[in-house]
């Protein structure tokens, strides 16, 4: 668990009435595993509560969870089931730094790099796989699931965002070509449904067939490196009015990234490419994005961090539209383990949102966030065998 104290200069995230105010947050964490021959559990829910001086309306309790497991019906055959589930006052990504990404973003995730304006988001997936072992360096998997994300209490009335919900399922093939280096194809259908909107119609439906291949290769002890790529073809219907439709259109995706580890530094790069949801204020965008993280132990056991982004969402894959969202990130945080297993961080972050095009709301904002805090890490309680 944890208590932060933090400033931010543009709370509702708008710069045509920019607001800053103090709060304090409080988090707390609870994990529970349970792991035998067969069957896998992983659990973690993570409730908090922000505390604001002025605006009382983003005073609430919110959650996110995460659900994995997998089970074991034969020696070849493997079954999984995964889950997550979030619920959010405020407009804010976060409040102590974003962590070194290990890879590139699922493209069934929710568009992470473009803020609404909302005071309330709720978005839940949920997904079963099968996978196939055949050997040690072969296996096949088959999934499907669903996700879903709904925008509430928008600060300006009248200007609905998109809400979204969609299934998708997909084949992936592995094949381990050496010890350090494994190859993949990738398979996926995903049908998305985006309602409540205003700027290409109340109602739009986007199917998307990609076909993405993959290398993932520890280069050396400190270097791993992972890199895909591959055509998506788009079909969209329900336009600008009901029942109509644009021609389908073929896009090309990719992305990869790399982590270097070597003594007291890790680094990570990462970019993609590829068709996404937008977020809520648009439908169904091209969304490029480039990361970085770095990561330093410092003297006087202190620890550093840096962190950034930049992003473009755009609308080119409709006829006769020219809207794009540009979004930069950044953050720097300190951290030192303190006394009992507790530990104490500062953190800036910055964000910056900058959109062209007719658009039916104002999603410009440039934002900064100042956070100090302390972490108390409990000991792990064994429950059972």
């Amino acid at each position: 668990m944890g208590v932060s104290a933090f400033y931010d200069d543009d709370v509702q995230a708008t710069n045509t009435q920019r607001l800053g105010d103090e709060a304090v947050s409080f988090t707390s964490s609870l994990g529970i595993a349970r792991q035998t021959q067969n069957v896998t559990i992983n659990f973690n829910y993570t409730p908090f509560f922000m505390l604001y001086r002025r605006f009382d309306q983003y005073d609430r309790l919110n959650h996110a969870a995460n659900l994995g497991m997998t089970y074991r019906l034969t020696s070849r055959f493997i079954v999984g089931l995964h889950g997550t589930f979030s619920y959010q006052n405020g407009v804010y990504p976060g409040l102590t730094g974003e962590q070194i990404l290990s890879g590139s973003a699922s493209p069934t995730a929710l568009n992470q790099m473009i803020y609404s304006y909302t005071t309330r988001t709720l978005s839940t997936m949920a997904g079963l796989n099968l996978t196939f072992v055949k050997s040690q360096r072969t296996s096949l998997t088959f999934s499907g699931g669903y996700t879903q994300y709904k925008f509430g209490g928008q600060t300006v009335a009248g200007q609905p965002l998109y809400n979204g919900s969609g299934l998708n399922g997909s084949m992936q093939f592995k094949y381990r070509v050496t010890e350090h280096t494994n190859f993949g194809i990738l398979l996926l259908h995903q049908d998305s449904t985006y309602q409540g909107g205003e700027l290409f119609g109340y109602r739009q439906r986007a199917q998307v067939e990609s076909t993405f291949l993959s290398v993932g290769s520890r280069l050396s002890p400190t270097i791993t490196a992972t890199v895909f790529g591959g055509p998506q073809y788009v079909h969209t219907l329900g336009q600008s009015s009901p029942g109509s439709s644009i021609a389908g259109s073929l896009q090309a995706a990719g992305g990869g990234s790399i982590t270097k580890e070597v003594r007291k530094t890790a680094l990570n790069l990462a970019l993609q490419r590829s068709v996404s949801d937008g977020g809520g204020i648009y439908t169904s965008v091209i969304n490029n994005y480039a990361t970085f993280g770095v990561r330093r132990r410092l003297g006087g056991r202190w620890e550093a961090g840096i962190s950034g982004g930049a992003a473009r969402a755009d609308t080119s894959l409709f006829q006769l539209a020219n809207n794009r969202t540009d979004s930069l990130t950044g953050g720097i945080d300190f951290s030192r383990p303190l006394r009992e297993g507790s530990i104490f961080h500062i953190s800036y972050n910055t964000f910056h949102q900058l959109s062209k095009g007719a658009l039916p709301i104002s999603t410009d904002f440039d934002r900064n966030q100042v956070t100090i805090g302390v972490d108390f890490q409990l000991k792990a309680i064994p429950i059972g065998r």
